[in-house]
């Protein structure tokens, strides 16, 4: 254990008046760090956050609404201060209730893990964060992200076509062309869906996104299931989580099932119901070539290694989608 990490807890629980028995770390290596801390007869979990104080203050608060309606969200500790944090070297320390569970694996335990997302989305709902904060949202934001992509596949073809002998750059050319046009209808048929009408009732109902929903951040436990790290929440559609469950779960087996999506919907509609309009917004997102995206961004942008077979790969997967979700979208 690090002597300086086991010193920072030590000193940041004294704000709190906890004396710790054991400390262990869970999460570290970067500004974000996680300690597990047994206190008398408490179990606790203290997180260091790598968020500045004011888009922090955002997602504190929204837990803390999620814990008092009753959402199975871990419930926050006040410092002795009343403070619901605590400021130390430059960076704000929260101390969370240890959860006790099983850590959610969506690819065998999909049912729960829908069941979960939808309460999770359904406990939000009537959110008013304070003043001091920075608001996080991306509601009515989904047009300009599209567009955003479509610009950048330009920007990667053009980077392409200077050196087309590159086995990426020949892959990704042999592709662009067909999944740019697939971008390009989202963008039109986002427009002409209930978007924005469902983006109008999430800015009343105030209900968040989660954005990183699934292994490792929901645990199942006696008393249903447990979200954690609420840290990236965010004011959007509960649409966005489902969007990237699915694509993490059709991505993971290389093929887009029907029947499979069908499920995921039943079992997340079950608590937190979806009408013909907002599960037509669903289909044109997931539509969307995100997973081109997320893949050649990779290679493009962070300047890693990739075998072009990953982006033939990809692209073959997706035409599947394509044809079930268009068919989807038609109403067919």
């Amino acid at each position: 254990m690090s002597s300086a990490l086991y010193d920072i807890a030590n000193t940041v629980l004294l704000e709190y008046g906890k004396k710790p028995g054991e400390i262990k770390i869970i999460q570290s290596g970067g500004i974000k760090t996680v300690w597990k801390i047994k206190s008398g007869n408490e179990t606790l979990c203290l997180k260091r956050l790598r968020h500045s104080k004011d888009k922090a203050l955002f997602s504190i608060n929204a837990q803390k609404h999620m814990v008092r309606k009753g959402a199975r969200v871990p419930g926050i500790f006040p410092a002795l201060n009343g403070k619901d944090y605590v400021e130390f070297q430059g960076h704000l320390f929260v101390l969370y209730k240890w959860i006790e569970g099983r850590s959610i694996t969506l690819s065998r335990d999909l049912k729960v893990a829908m069941e979960g997302l939808a309460q999770f989305h359904v406990g939000s709902a009537g959110y008013i964060p304070p003043t001091e904060c920075r608001i996080s949202s991306k509601l009515d934001r989904m047009v300009n992200y599209y567009q955003s992509v479509l610009k950048r596949f330009d920007e990667w073809q053009k980077q392409s076509l200077e050196k087309p002998q590159h086995p990426v750059c020949r892959a990704f050319l042999n592709e662009i062309s067909e999944m740019t046009e697939v971008g390009m209808d989202c963008v039109k048929l986002l427009e002409l869906s209930d978007y924005s009408n469902w983006v109008n009732d999430i800015r009343e109902l105030g209900n968040l996104c989660h954005q990183d929903y699934g292994d490792g951040n929901a645990l199942i436990t006696s008393d249903g299931v447990y979200v954690l790290d609420l840290d990236g929440v965010t004011f959007d559609l509960p649409s966005r989580d489902l969007r990237k469950v699915i694509i993490k779960i059709m991505s993971g087996r290389s093929r887009w099932d029907l029947e499979q999506i069908n499920e995921i919907l039943a079992w997340y509609e079950k608590i937190n119901p979806l009408d013909d309009g907002k599960r037509r917004v669903l289909y044109i997102d997931l539509l969307f070539p995100h997973e081109l995206h997320d893949t050649a961004k990779n290679f493009f942008i962070k300047g890693k290694s990739i075998k072009p077979g990953e982006i033939s790969l990809t692209c073959s997967v997706a035409r599947r989608k394509i044809q079930m979700l268009s068919a989807l979208i038609k109403g067919e």
